[in-house]
């Protein structure tokens, strides 16, 4: 094999091998965007989600709370809800958990009640709250997508984010209602941009 040979196979093998290496980076054909108004007594605030990347969902969220509300100094437990209502912070039902809905997902084996915590796909970090009562929370997952599948959080009824009183202690199957955050005092509809 003479020297241009070799040169031109090296150039072949390098085309063969970039190609391979770039087909597939999980770069969405267009990004999505999604946003929730956040709201309870005395809170106001907002979370943006975007998904440029399949699988990774950026949230940014804020809230600001009155000094009268309860939203205190310290961390707070937040969570992806598995309804998209806030008529009442109940309606947001338990921590979102994938599709569970057995017509669509028949091998679904998980449970949006506590039996899974702090393993659901809707359950994130605390969110800190500072001394003047603004809270902020910059997160990157996994668990969940604003595009379709199982993961998604517009299946048929929505999600929404729910803010507790209390820190989130991350135990699995908690021994008490509070554990996981306690009482619910903020609630956002999540809806696509």
């Amino acid at each position: 094999m003479n020297a241009f040979s070799m040169i031109g196979a090296g150039v072949a093998v390098g085309l063969i091998l970039s190609g391979c290496t770039s087909y597939h980076t999980g770069k969405l054909a267009a990004p999505l965007n999604a946003k929730a108004v956040i709201t309870g007594p005395g809170i106001t605030g907002e979370a943006y989600l975007y998904e440029k990347y399949e699988g990774r969902v950026r949230i940014k969220l804020t809230v600001q709370g009155s000094p009268e509300s309860k939203l205190t100094p310290g961390l707070h437990g937040i969570h992806i809800h598995e309804v998209g209502s806030c008529e009442s912070f109940a309606a947001a039902q338990g921590h979102y958990d994938g599709n569970i809905d057995a017509n669509v997902n028949s091998d679904a084996s998980v449970n949006p009640g506590l039996g899974n915590h702090p393993y659901h796909l809707g359950d994130l970090q605390n969110l800190y709250v500072d001394e003047r009562r603004k809270g902020s929370l910059y997160t990157i997952t996994s668990r969940v997508t604003l595009s379709d599948g199982l993961n998604t959080l517009f299946d048929k009824n929505g999600s929404a984010f729910i803010i507790h009183e209390l820190q989130d202690k991350y135990l699995p199957d908690p021994p008490t209602k509070d554990a996981p955050g306690g009482p619910r005092i903020a609630c956002g509809v999540i809806v696509k941009q």
